[in-house]
């Protein structure tokens, strides 16, 4: 009895309570190589649109392309078992809202921030209903403040009207957290 109870606590605590990095080193690898294949994805797409067609051509190209992006780097692509997405507590896209607990550990992250934590290493693990997931902040670049930063050229503002009325992810600086990524995957025994 006393065995089946601490098993049953120990179960509870792995849905609750953060797992640290080195408790899942190879699910964190993996979470990272996926995480790191869609940012590296999606900057090389914008980077294009941006020289090709400016900055406000580069909102429309994000428009379409991020979502298609995300969903090919994605589970339900068919190639992986691990589902990418993104989300930020400044909202371009109503789609990337956050879950309520994500939400908690984006305000955590600037918390970190605020205390001197690089946002390049700041990021967060856990195991959540049979679900491993990786939350790793986004840090605001310098390339980023075209479309992100505070002072958004006019034509730009127009086409973020546009295509995304209700917009709220401008306003930041270089070395801000614009949101973050996450990477998750069913448990399976042995993992």
């Amino acid at each position: 009895m006393k065995k089946l109870i601490i098993t049953s606590l120990s179960i509870l605590c792995l849905q609750v309570f953060p797992v640290q990095a080195n408790d899942n080193q190879p699910l964190v690898d993996q979470a990272k190589t996926h995480i790191k294949t869609l940012a590296v994805a999606l900057k090389s797409t914008l980077q294009h649109g941006m020289k090709a067609d400016g900055a406000a051509a580069s909102v429309k190209l994000c428009n379409i392309q991020a979502p298609l992006i995300t969903q090919a780097s994605s589970a339900e692509s068919g190639t992986s078992d691990w589902t990418i997405s993104r989300t930020s507590l400044q909202l371009r896209s109503p789609a990337n809202a956050p879950k309520a607990w994500i939400e908690q550990v984006l305000k955590d992250f600037d918390d970190r921030k605020k205390q001197g934590e690089d946002v390049n290493a700041i990021a967060h693990s856990e195991i959540r209903d049979g679900q491993y997931y990786f939350v790793k902040a986004i840090p605001t670049q310098a390339g980023c403040l075209a479309c992100h930063g505070s002072n958004v050229a006019v034509d730009v503002k127009a086409k973020l009207a546009e295509l995304y009325p209700n917009d709220k992810a401008t306003g930041y600086s270089v070395g801000d957290i614009r949101g973050a990524f996450i990477a998750s995957k069913p448990i399976t025994a042995g993992e």
